[in-house]
C-alpha cells in the first residue's frame, strides 16, 4: 500500500512538473526597442528623428501585436518594417508596419498594412500573422506559418531589427535591433548607445 501510494505521489509530481512547463512555454513574450538614427547602415545619419516599438508575442506563436511610435524625422515616413538581419547588416523585409499610400505601393500577396501617420509624434498600432510574412528566399526565410515561425525565432535570437523609411532617406532613417539580450523576465528590452545595438537599413531589402 506504501508502495502504490509512493508511486502515485510520484505520477502526481510528474504531472505537475509537466504541466508548469505547459504553462511556462504559452506565455506571451514582450519585446521593445528604441529607434535611432546612429544605427543606420551603410551611412550612419545625423537625425533628430527617434522612436520606440514594442511587440507582444502570443505564447502559441500565432500572433505579434505592436505598437511603434516615432517623431521628429527629417521628412514624411514612406514605410516601415521588421527586416530580417544580425547587427550591422542589412537583411530582407519580411513584416509591414505601416507604408504611405502617397508614396509607395501597398505590398503584394499579403494583407495591407496600416497607414503610418504623418504626424508628430506618431503612433500606429496592428497584429502581425502567418499571412503578414514576405518569404525571403535569399535568406531562407519562407512564407505563410513556417516563416511566422522563423521570424520569431529570429526575434528571440537578436536576428531582427525595425526600421523607419523617410523620404529623404528611403534606406531607412532610424533603427532599432529587437529582441535577443537584456532578457528580464519575459521582457526582452533593447537600448542604444551600446555595441549590442544593430545598424542598417535598406528599403525594399
Amino acid at each position: 500500500m506504501k508502495s502504490s501510494l509512493t508511486l502515485w505521489c510520484a505520477v502526481g509530481a510528474a504531472l505537475l512538473i509537466m504541466g508548469v512547463g505547459t504553462i511556462a512555454a504559452d506565455r506571451d513574450l514582450t519585446v521593445s526597442t528604441k529607434l535611432i538614427p546612429y544605427d543606420e547602415t551603410p551611412a550612419t545619419i545625423n537625425s533628430t528623428g527617434s522612436g520606440e516599438f514594442r511587440a507582444r508575442i502570443s505564447g502559441n506563436g500565432t500572433t505579434i501585436d505592436y505598437e511603434e511610435t516615432f517623431r521628429d524625422l527629417s521628412s514624411t515616413v514612406t514605410q516601415s518594417h521588421i527586416h530580417f538581419g544580425r547587427p550591422a547588416l542589412t537583411g530582407g523585409v519580411v513584416l509591414f508596419l505601416c507604408y504611405n499610400p502617397a508614396l509607395i505601393t501597398a505590398p503584394a500577396g499579403v494583407p495591407v498594412p496600416p497607414i503610418c501617420p504623418t504626424t508628430s509624434p506618431a503612433t500606429v498600432t496592428g497584429t502581425l500573422t502567418e499571412a503578414n510574412v514576405i518569404a525571403v528566399p535569399a535568406q531562407g526565410i519562407d512564407a505563410g506559418a513556417d516563416g511566422f515561425a522563423e521570424m520569431i525565432k529570429a526575434i528571440k535570437n537578436g536576428a531582427t531589427y525595425v526600421n523607419v523609411h523617410s523620404v529623404l532617406h528611403p534606406g531607412g532613417e532610424i533603427r532599432g535591433r529587437l529582441g535577443g539580450r537584456n532578457r528580464k523576465g519575459d521582457e526582452e528590452h533593447n537600448h542604444d548607445g551600446d555595441d549590442g545595438h544593430d545598424h542598417g537599413g535598406h528599403e525594399g531589402h
